[in-house]
């Protein structure tokens, strides 16, 4: 236990040292931490063989209930309003129509399985909250038109989908049966239902709790998350939408302490951040990725030239809206973290090639944030889409 906590100390310790170093480089910081996983991993000068998927996807899916929460805790309602509608339908049927294009042309490009290749599709369907956030906040890209704020809700709120979709092509890839209605009405109804009652509920108890001490409601909120995740996943529900649902309806109430607790649920987020990154870097293989980099750039094109474009034109035509802002949503469509982590489920669910897919999704997401991370803040000035005198802060609670 010693040297696992010394280890744990010293990792923290060398990204908090890197991360200044990484805002200089034209990719996003998170890969910083990639970086130092990998360069620890077996194929690493320091050659720590390190391969429990089981271990990494809990660890991993405990810190993305995290930053699920504090993604919907820490949403501007007033700013996200006006943008709700089409960011709700890029988060869902965005998902699935993204999901089923990648997963057919999987099939007929790299010779998957229909089972195979639309599990690709799922898992790599979301865009990822962590790498967009990361990005606009970094370089403070303030987008015309309210499309920073609809990038925020699209990518805070899509990860439910696809961790549905995920799920149910897992228990038929592993060789399952399930009830997809039952699954997905399942899924739905707890995760909505608990998410909102567990997020009104715990606004009026920290509403009543006016004179109980600061750093409490702190705790009290973190006790919250946890539970509006864990309860609807007991249960059979959606514990991501829950999460992330109950974070929404708190960051709108007017609960007392908020300016502490989007301080610490700040910092929190970033420290999971950093875990999951890191612990990708050091739980991947390099020596299996050349095998998959072309097949991996492929898709990654492919959803960022066709599938991503085809669902966002799709979407966002009855709202009229102005083909640059098409142009630079798709182009923000980043994959990230939670694809690679909802690889591992697939992995820890006895998926027959899971391993495989876990280095392919690896490929994609790292890709992904490599081109489209590093070129959004050209490609949004390329498109006239940045308002100089805007502040992206203004769509988080936490300004």
């Amino acid at each position: 236990m010693s040297q696992i906590l010394l280890f744990t100390g010293l990792v923290i310790v060398l990204c908090l040292v890197l991360k200044p170093l990484g805002t200089k480089l034209p990719a996003p910081t998170l890969l910083i931490f990639i970086a130092l996983g990998m360069l620890l991993g077996v194929d690493g000068p320091a050659h720590i063989d390190f391969s429990d998927y089981a271990l990494t996807e809990s660890v991993c899916s405990t810190a993305l209930l995290f930053i699920m929460f504090y993604g919907g805790f820490n949403t501007n309602i007033e700013r996200a309003r006006p943008v709700a509608v089409p960011a709700v339908l890029l988060s869902t049927a965005g998902v699935v129509l993204t999901a089923g294009a990648t997963g057919v042309f999987a099939h007929f490009a790299l010779g998957m399985d229909w089972i195979g290749g639309l599990l690709l599709g799922s898992v790599v369907a979301s865009t990822d909250a962590a790498s967009v956030f990361s990005v606009l906040r970094e370089h403070n890209l303030s987008l015309r038109d309210g499309t920073d704020s609809l990038l925020e809700v699209e990518s805070g709120s899509n990860d439910p989908v696809a961790y549905m979709l995920t799920a149910v092509l897992s228990a038929f890839a592993a060789g399952g049966s399930v009830n997809i209605p039952m699954l997905l009405a399942r899924q739905a109804a707890l995760g909505v239902g608990l998410g909102l009652a567990i997020g009104w509920l715990a606004a009026r108890l920290a509403e009543r709790a006016r004179a109980v001490a600061d750093g409490t409601q702190t705790i009290f909120l973190f006790a919250v998350a946890i539970i509006a995740y864990a309860l609807p996943s007991c249960l059979g529900g959606n514990g991501f939408l829950a999460v992330y649902l109950a974070g929404i309806v708190l960051g709108a109430s007017e609960i007392p302490c908020k300016a502490e607790m989007a301080h610490f649920f700040d910092t929190l987020t970033e420290m999971a951040e950093m875990t999951i990154f890191f612990l990708l870097g050091l739980l991947v293989t390099p020596a299996r990725l050349p095998q998959m980099l072309l097949p991996g750039l492929a898709l990654m094109a492919f959803m960022l030239f066709v599938s991503r474009p085809i669902a966002v034109g799709l979407l966002l035509a009855p709202f009229r809206t102005n083909p640059r802002q098409v142009a630079l949503v798709s182009w923000a469509g980043l994959r990230g973290a939670a694809s690679v982590v909802f690889s591992l489920f697939a992995v820890v669910a006895g998926v027959p090639g899971g391993h495989d897919l876990f280095d392919l999704v690896f490929v994609i997401a790292v890709s992904s944030i490599v081109v489209q991370g590093s070129l959004l803040p050209a490609v949004a000035k390329k498109l006239d889409m940045i308002d100089a005198e805007g502040d992206v802060r203004r769509t988080f609670n936490d300004y």
